[in-house]
């Protein structure tokens, strides 16, 4: 790490830091003293940050997603702020463990709150343990015909009965459990780092456990139940990182996870966090928060939309972006290029907020000859076609993204 790249920058009171729009070049910031205030008309969710202090920071998601900034930052007081080029965050926070823990809380409180918004799932408020709910979450998961979720959340369910010598819906947990005829045994973890197959269920709604969890290989999807049906939330690949809201609250997992493809995970504990990883993966992680944060905003976007098979398109171009930002892909590279994004059509269509859809709305998508879809990935033969697409509806809907 070179000491000139990392540098103390100063601003006198009333001072603007970052104004709203302008492009971020790259670099992140900690406030190192002073307050930074935060004055903005652009903010899509609620949002009750109004000033950063010592130790808090800013320019994450700008910074790794290349796009501008939504908020205007000024000096409430005479500030003083550490600028860190993006590319050296990771070497920079392997160092700085309590700091890293205080950014990585803060950016997923973010993605929590985000998150929320879009499934609008009404989640209880008081984020309490309530392990009658894996029994209720249960019934939900065999209405889906999914009996490995079912007896998986039936397992806990039984686990927690025994652990708490609790006999309360022991026996209706039970028979139901019979009932059911999976033989699905959780997987068993010997090491921080195992190969998974498909289909494996790492956690499930309303479970209690502290595990943070990083994929290395393959793909794990992370869906929850809202008003009954599956609602998936994210679908994560290499250096992304999941069930990270253990570092801010001991509550119960807001949505399920199963890995999509042959995967390999690292599971480790909030503690061991930053002694597992080296630099380079954790400024994965950082980067996985930052494009979930980005892609979540582009989603509330999305779900304004009137007409389903415009989100569908919307998504599939923002899952380009998100793409091209994750593997480093220029402008030029994405034009020249065929996308595949590894969705299923029934998920992209639950991401989209289309539950409940005839296939002729969504007919024109379907027959598109630009897009192929298969069982488990939809491919983009050309970026600009798509765009053109889009384009077309512009007129209809106005802006389709932010």
């Amino acid at each position: 790490m070179s000491a000139e790249e990392i540098k103390v920058v100063n601003y006198s009171k009333g001072a603007a830091i970052v104004v709203q729009n302008s492009i971020n070049t790259g670099n992140f910031f900690i406030v190192r003293s002073g307050r930074v205030s935060v004055d903005s008309e652009h903010i899509v969710v609620d949002h009750e940050l109004a000033y950063y202090e010592a130790g808090d920071s800013f320019g994450l998601v700008s910074a790794l997603t290349e796009h501008r900034f939504l908020v205007t930052l000024f000096a409430d007081t005479d500030v003083e702020l550490v600028q860190i080029p993006i590319r050296l965050l990771g070497s920079y926070l392997k160092e700085r463990k309590e700091l890293a823990m205080k950014i990585l809380g803060l950016y997923s409180r973010e993605l929590r709150t985000l998150q929320k918004h879009l499934s609008r799932a009404n989640k209880p408020a008081d984020r309490e343990y309530h392990p009658e709910r894996l029994l209720l979450n249960a019934r939900t998961y065999l209405s889906w015909q999914k009996p490995n979720l079912a007896a998986y959340s039936l397992q806990t369910f039984l686990k927690w009965s025994k652990e708490n010598n609790s006999t309360e819906n022991l026996t209706e947990a039970s028979e139901l459990l019979k009932s059911i005829g999976s033989n699905y045994k959780p997987f068993v973890w010997d090491s921080m780092q195992s190969s998974l197959e498909a289909g494996e269920i790492l956690f499930v709604e309303s479970e209690k456990n502290n595990e943070i969890y990083v994929v290395l290989e393959g793909n794990v999807k992370l869906f929850g139940i809202v008003r009954g049906y599956e609602y998936v939330i994210d679908v994560l690949g290499p250096g992304e990182i999941f069930g990270e809201m253990s570092l801010i609250d001991n509550a119960p997992r807001m949505a399920s996870a199963i890995t999509e493809t042959k995967s390999k995970i690292l599971r480790v504990t909030a503690e061991n966090l930053f002694e597992s990883v080296g630099p380079s993966l954790l400024q994965k992680i950082f980067e996985s928060i930052a494009r979930r944060i980005w892609f979540s905003h582009q989603r509330l976007v999305i779900l304004r939309l009137k007409t389903p098979v415009i989100r569908l398109y919307a998504y599939l171009y923002n899952s380009i972006r998100d793409q091209d930002i994750r593997l480093g892909r220029t402008l030029d590279e994405s034009l020249a290029n065929a996308h595949t994004i590894y969705i299923q059509m029934e998920e992209l269509c639950n991401m989209c907020g289309i539950i409940k859809v005839k296939q002729d709305t969504i007919q024109e998508f379907l027959t598109d000859t630009n897009l192929v879809i298969e069982p488990n990935r939809i491919t983009i033969k050309s970026r600009k076609r798509l765009e053109e697409k889009l384009g077309h509806y512009k007129s209809k809907e106005g802006q389709i993204v932010a």
